[in-house]
């Protein structure tokens, strides 16, 4: 057998994890540039500059990452002075903004350390970038092959986020188990790791399940608790953890498949976030899959924090399912299953789902 090799991210998490820039980062250079989203630098600049303040790690700018992960934004970001000069880079934000700088420090071969400044994916802790076309609709999922090298997780930073964000991250999360467990269901070609992985996986959607209400309360009055935390590190790191252990292959399949296929919505780029849709989408996997135990178990969690569980919870009608339904199919994430998946299972999925919301 050949030669394996496994990287897992390290991190710094609390209320002062920025302290830890200066030890952490000064093996890796001098100077650094700082890219990310417009809200999450503003968030996050005060606290890195004071981190770095007195230190041998240099600032070079604080630049905006395009506003979509796209390859187009990432090439930009390499053509700007400040990240060429840089030795190391700082992706600050969500996760278009992180996968962008993902997909930039590939190209430059520069370190990248990760500052997530909300907790609604694990981009920050994955070795894969999700990229986009500029319109917002799907492009694929890159291997970066490598995490980055450390995730900086200010806790009060993610606290005085909107909520909302929180709450998108507990549904990207809930999908993470379903969709890991359903890939090797009949796999007998799976590593060690991989199953390591799949097994991590369970705790992706227990403690979501036990504190998740508590944490969106705390969130939404900005306190630090240890409910908050947990769910924080389980949105970002644990998830991270495992898509780093199964590979894209077993990652995601039917809940993310489908979910890029409702990016071909306008309404859902505009004003739906990722994990908003994949909570949805998992629900309709538990359907495809006849899982209607764990359906019953996650409903009332999804009832009580407001996550979609129907077509108008996404502004969405059944007309407009045919071109959602056909990218879907056309995406990778969907070869990922023990069984072919065809139109009609998500079709009739929808209209289960839709029906199961009537009697609830």
């Amino acid at each position: 057998m050949s030669a394996q090799s496994q990287y897992i991210v390290n991190y710094s998490v609390g209320a002062d994890a920025y302290k830890e820039i200066p030890t952490v980062c000064k093996a890796y250079g001098k100077f650094a540039v700082v890219v990310g989203g417009k809200r999450a630098l503003m968030a996050a600049e005060g606290h890195i500059k004071n981190a770095v303040m007195d230190s041998d790690i240099n600032l070079l700018g604080f630049i905006w990452y395009g506003g979509e992960a796209s390859i187009e934004n990432a090439e930009a970001l390499t053509e700007q002075e400040a990240f060429k000069n840089a030795d190391m880079v700082f992706a600050v934000g969500g996760g278009k903004a992180i996968d962008t700088c993902k997909y930039a420090a590939k190209l430059s071969q520069k370190p990248l350390f990760t500052f997530p400044t909300i907790a609604a994916t694990c981009a920050a802790a994955s070795a894969e970038a999700i990229m986009y076309y500029s319109n917002g609709v799907t492009r694929g999922t890159y291997e970066m092959h490598k995490t980055p090298i450390h995730v900086f997780i200010n806790t009060k930073v993610i606290a005085e986020a909107p909520d909302l964000y929180l709450w998108a991250g507990i549904g990207d999360t809930m999908a993470k188990h379903f969709e890991t467990s359903l890939a090797v269901r009949e796999r007998t070609d799976t590593t060690f790791n991989q199953d390591l992985g799949v097994a991590i996986g369970e705790m992706c959607y227990k403690p979501l399940v036990k504190f998740g209400t508590k944490a969106i309360e705390d969130c939404k009055n900005d306190t630090i608790s240890t409910e908050l935390e947990k769910i924080i590190l389980t949105n970002i790191i644990t998830t991270g953890i495992v898509s780093c252990h199964v590979g894209v292959t077993i990652n995601s399949n039917i809940a993310h498949a489908i979910c890029y296929g409702l990016t071909v919505l306008p309404q859902i780029e505009e004003r739906h976030l990722h994990g908003e849709v994949v909570a949805y989408c998992t629900l309709l996997l538990l359907f495809i899959d006849n899982q209607l135990d764990k359906v019953e178990e996650l409903f009332p969690l999804y009832k009580e924090i407001k996550l979609p569980t129907k077509l108008s919870d996404l502004e969405v009608s059944i007309d407009e399912l045919k071109p959602v339904i056909e990218k879907a199919l056309d995406v990778d994430d969907i070869k990922y299953v023990p069984y072919k998946v065809s139109y009609n299972m998500i079709n009739d999925a929808v209209c289960a789902l839709e029906d199961y919301n009537k009697k609830r």
